[in-house]
């Protein structure tokens, strides 16, 4: 019964932070992560949203930047795998998105793996194909 009740939490926490996420509502999503956190998104030094940030001002930072850096509207999120393991949790899929700067196109798999405790994000890593991403942001 235990498992059950972890891996609905955790299936009801991941839910409202995408949800947070597809809705562009920083304030929201920051709000699914623990005080202090581990944020990873694979680093790119053409890309300030990527890198480790270790607290919620620092994932807010980087939620912003992630979304002001893409075109409203645009975003198309395939999320084709959810695992989930009583507090972990992990997502495949594919990103598209249009480059504010650029106005182009890309598209990435990705993988995001996650660690609940008390219904709050402690970890968070992202791996993408940064470069594919780092080309459509190129002038």
């Amino acid at each position: 019964m235990e498992t059950i009740s972890k891996e609905t939490e955790t299936r009801n926490a991941l839910q409202a932070f995408f949800q947070n996420l597809g809705e562009r509502n920083t304030e929201g999503a920051i709000k699914h992560f623990s005080e202090p956190t581990f944020f990873y998104i694979t680093k790119s030094a053409m890309l300030p949203w990527t890198g480790v940030r270790l607290d919620r001002a620092g994932v807010k930072e980087a939620l912003e930047q992630l979304s002001n850096a893409h075109v409203p509207g645009q975003d198309k999120f395939e999320m084709d795998h959810i695992f989930v393991d009583e507090q972990d949790a992990a997502v495949f899929g594919t990103v598209s998105r249009v480059a504010a700067m650029s106005g182009r196109r890309f598209s990435s798999p990705f993988s995001m793996r996650f660690t609940f405790q008390d219904g709050l994000i402690t970890r968070l890593l992202m791996l993408e194909e940064t470069r594919k991403i780092e080309d459509a942001f190129i002038m």
